[in-house]
């Protein structure tokens, strides 16, 4: 054999021993992954309705100052109690008083400030006028009303009779009975009063003068007829309606 085929034969028994060698596979590629989206620290902002929008443009305007209380406008006395009076003068009723340490509340006034008018001392529910000679008043005083003076009348009448009862001899007829009478006026004025009796009896209407307040008296007689229960009232005219009465009776003995 020559020396050819003898390397010819060196390599085949060579290639016979040597082990395949397998190919390294080759790892797939994966999908590069998407790049994440940046965190911001920052929230969402959430829509508002377009009513709230339109608020918060609208300028806020500043609330209204309370308005403050007028004050109260208060009378005191001076020195010594104060008569507080039906009127606006001396002649008018006492109806209240204004002691020392006390003060009246001020309602009105007259027209030229010589006279308050106020809830009544004595009696709240009703009201009285004090003399601005004998008060301190405080508060604005340009602010209260003019009250006109009160209209002067008849406030009280009171009749008494004498005898009330008369017992008389069945015969001893006619008999006449005196009647007294009280009228009370609340200040200056002129009272047109007569006599009337259930007989049917009715004085001639009489005048009486009051220069200031206060009671006055008139008298008068009643005559009646026979045996009965009767009734006679002091019937005031002017300067208001007014009537005050009282009862007698006759009874006779045969």
């Amino acid at each position: 054999m020559n020396t050819r085929h003898w390397i010819l034969a060196a390599l085949l028994l060579t290639s016979c021993n040597l082990t395949a060698v397998q190919p390294t596979p080759t790892a797939p590629l994966l999908p590069s992954p998407a790049p994440a989206s940046p965190t911001s620290n920052l929230s969402t902002p959430t829509p508002l309705p377009i009513e709230t929008l339109l608020a918060a443009d609208t300028p806020t305007l500043p609330s209204p100052l309370p308005t403050a209380t007028p004050r109260m406008v208060l009378a005191a006395p001076k020195d010594q109690p104060v008569n507080c009076r039906f009127g606006p003068e001396v002649s008018y009723a006492i109806v209240g008083a204004l002691v020392a340490g006390r003060q009246a509340e001020v309602v009105g006034r007259n027209t030229d400030f010589t006279w308050w008018y106020v809830r009544n001392p004595s009696d709240p529910s009703t009201n009285c006028w004090l003399s601005a000679d004998f008060v301190v008043v405080t508060g604005n005083v340009e602010a209260l009303p003019v009250v006109s003076p009160p209209e002067i009348g008849v406030t009280n009448i009171r009749v008494r009779v004498e005898p009330p009862v008369m017992n008389v001899a069945c015969t001893a007829f006619p008999q006449t009975f005196s009647v007294f009478g009280q009228i009370t006026a609340n200040g200056p004025t002129i009272v047109t009063w007569r006599w009337e009796a259930s007989n049917g009896y009715a004085s001639e209407p009489a005048a009486l003068l009051f220069e200031s307040e206060g009671t006055k008296e008139v008298t008068g007689f009643v005559t009646v007829g026979s045996v009965n229960d009767y009734w006679v009232n002091l019937h005031v005219l002017i300067p208001n309606d007014r009537s005050g009465g009282a009862t007698f009776k006759v009874v006779c003995t045969p």
